[in-house]
């Protein structure tokens, strides 16, 4: 099954639509309160069991937008840099930049005595990968050049050998790696509450909500390489595909020459998914479906 997906960032403008003939029959009406107050782009609704009078104001249809007008929340695990380091634990796994999925234990470095005992692991399951894409390796907290292609990398000046551009980095050559965006499904936490806000999807007793998780660097290897591409070809993902297994997420501080260390995912086994998830799965990658049900 194939999905794609809107920009990743940005906004748009809503351009409210011409006055029109409010209908003749009972209903709702769509107020457009800009007369008022000109700068407001508000719209209200009130009921009304009578006839309705032509007073002007929007048609707005209840239809059902395709994933190339959604921007998924994002999976993150927050690092020594960074924004989300100000908010959160380093190491936690953030879904939206708002929930807590997963943080790993606190160590009394004098003691050595965990002061605070780790979450419980996250649990995902990964639907499926966006094409892969190659991103500039630049200094943190900045963002470098996203390219399509590997003949977009070398038109961008870049390449993906590392060696190659160790030779060429003083000539001004670029170096990318490849990112991997995995769409997930997050199953909600037992410490978050169940408001029907977040996690909303409602599939063999546990609620569920959609993400979009970005894989670079460490945690391409660690994540991609190490474990989802390895199951899906040799492993418990080969026969049935990525839905078939959910994970068990969890975080782990690794250090690399020269005292930098990094926070990657761990990615173990959880539990085979049932027939009825599976069926779930491809409903929520297929919106017209639900629509063409709802409509019989």
């Amino acid at each position: 099954m194939d999905v794609s997906f809107g920009t990743e960032e940005g906004t748009e403008t809503v351009t409210p639509l011409p006055e029109q003939p409010a209908p003749t029959t009972g209903g709702v009406v769509y107020d457009n309160p800009t007369a008022a107050h000109p700068d407001s782009t508000a719209v209200t609704v009130r009921k009304q069991s009578g006839p309705l009078a032509a007073n002007g104001g929007m048609v707005l249809g209840d239809r059902l937008p395709s994933f190339d007008n959604v921007i998924l929340p994002r999976l993150n695990i927050v690092q020594g840099m960074g924004q989300l380091k100000d908010t959160f634990q380093q190491g936690a796994l953030v879904f939206g930049q708002s929930s807590i999925l997963f943080t790993p234990p606190i160590l009394n470095k004098a003691t050595g005595v965990i002061a605070q005992a780790a979450l419980p692991p996250a649990v995902i399951t990964v639907l499926g990968f966006r094409p892969d894409r190659f991103i500039e390796k630049v200094p943190y907290g900045t963002r470098g050049a996203i390219c399509n292609t590997e003949a977009e990398v070398a038109a961008c000046g870049g390449t993906l050998d590392y060696r190659e551009w160790k030779l060429k980095e003083k000539d001004g050559m670029k170096r990318f790696e490849p990112l991997a965006d995995a769409v997930c499904l997050v199953r909600r936490p037992d410490h978050l509450a169940d408001d029907d806000t977040v996690f909303i999807f409602d599939v063999d007793g546990h609620k569920y909500a959609l993400a979009l998780w970005s894989l670079k660097g460490p945690s391409y290897t660690a994540a991609v390489k190490s474990v989802f591409s390895t199951a899906r070809l040799i492993g418990c993902l080969r026969k049935e595909g990525y839905p078939s297994w959910s994970y068990n997420v969890t975080t782990r501080l690794k250090p690399f020459d020269g005292g930098k260390s990094c926070w990657i995912p761990i990615c173990v086994p959880n539990a085979k998914n049932t027939p009825a998830f599976i069926d779930f799965v491809a409903g929520i990658l297929n919106p017209q479906s639900i629509a063409d049900d709802s409509a019989e």
